[in-house]
């Protein structure tokens, strides 16, 4: 049977996610916000179900499907689950750098004749960002080059002026002390807490036209970004950018100049799932040799990245009442490291391993009892 008329089967997605799961937890992730297809989420449920979901999981819903899809999916599971819930709606504004899709304002350096490619009519995108804010879902766009980012703050922008509030998300315990803090504290989003998934290139200010930093500040939009994209992308994104639009891009510490909540995470699989990687991509902006720096004045602090990767990510599924901090009243949801990283060279992040990962209180991973790699496979 060809490949494409094969279906996959709810067992095979079940075992699939387990698999995933087990390098998460091994990688000192406690929780996820997840963008698959819904049969994928029906497999957690089912694990859920049977006691065998060791993680949470905020899952996605695709931004195209239409509203009363959207609505009846939302309506399916308990939005207080704090386990496994349905979260944004994802949708799509453009491809990647990489392969020169992303929307760009200018043709790519490295390509004069490619603008990267748009996924929506401007008009459009409107609406039916309009039409799902008015029934109350949190949008979040994938958005790579600067047109991208542009029209999809365009739409927020529309969209915003008929959202209507979720649910409020479910109460736990005090609101204690932050122990880990941005070096300074972002004004609340917009109700929806509308995301932009990726970000990396924006558009500075030009004559009257005001920069796309200052947008995302004015309209509240949470910057949902991937610091080890950069390790990848370095070798090349000068070529793609050229030297001005460069000095735009992976802006960590330009959002938080703006008062923007930003918000980590790792684009797993794309990535490797481990965090530390990231945090050493945030603070250093190195290479994982160490041999090239990429635009070092958008570095940013070690707690300003702990705070991104934890309670700003939090804050960006409704969930920052219950998890991201190590506080009595919040979950049992933490890690236990080999290192001290507040502490340690920002190149020994790279080496960190995980020693003990719990969830709910529940140690759902240990080092010392890891499967270990087979040795009766094929040898040399």
């Amino acid at each position: 049977m060809p490949l494409a008329a094969r279906r996959v089967t709810l067992d095979q997605r079940r075992q699939a996610l387990t698999v995933a799961i087990a390098d998460i937890l091994a990688n000192g992730v406690t929780s996820v916000q997840d963008n698959s297809e819904w049969d994928d989420f029906l497999a957690l449920e089912e694990l859920e179900r049977t006691n065998k979901l060791p993680i949470r999981i905020g899952e996605w819903m695709d931004f195209n499907q239409p509203v009363e899809v959207l609505k009846q999916r939302r309506a399916s599971h308990p939005s207080d689950d704090l386990r496994l819930h349905l979260t944004q709606l994802k949708g799509y504004m453009d491809g990647s750098l990489g392969s020169r899709t992303a929307a760009m304002d200018e043709p790519y350096t490295d390509d004069p004749g490619n603008s990267g490619l748009a996924r929506y009519d401007q008009a459009k995108l409107n609406h039916m960002a309009a039409e799902r804010a008015a029934a109350g879902f949190q949008l979040g766009f994938h958005a790579i080059g600067d047109r991208a980012n542009s029209m999809a703050l365009n739409a927020f922008g529309v969209a915003d002026q008929v959202a209507s509030l979720p649910p409020s998300p479910p109460e736990h315990g005090p609101d204690a002390h932050v122990i880990i803090k941005p070096e300074s504290e972002p004004p609340p989003p917009a109700a929806l807490r509308f995301r932009v998934e990726h970000a990396q290139v924006l558009l500075p200010a030009d004559g009257a036209r005001r920069s796309d930093f200052d947008r995302f500040e004015e309209e509240g939009i949470i910057a949902s970004m991937q610091p080890s994209h950069l390790l990848t992308d370095m070798k090349w994104a000068t070529d793609r950018l050229g030297p001005e639009r460069i000095k735009y891009a992976y802006a960590w510490k330009s959002f938080l100049d703006h008062n923007v909540v930003l918000a980590f995470g790792t684009d797993y699989p794309v990535e490797l799932i481990n965090p530390f990687r990231g945090l050493y991509s945030a603070i250093t902006r190195q290479n994982e040799a160490g041999t090239q720096t990429f635009q070092p004045q958008e570095k940013i602090s070690l707690n300003e990245a702990i705070y991104a990767y934890t309670q700003a990510s939090a804050f960006g599924e409704f969930r920052e009442k219950v998890k991201g901090r190590l506080e009595p009243g919040y979950l049992a949801d933490l890690i236990v490291l080999d290192r001290n990283i507040t502490t340690a060279p920002p190149q020994q992040l790279l080496h960190t391993k995980v020693l003990r990962t719990i969830v709910n209180g529940e140690t759902v991973y240990t080092a010392s009892t890891a499967a270990k790699p087979s040795t009766t496979g094929a040898q040399d």
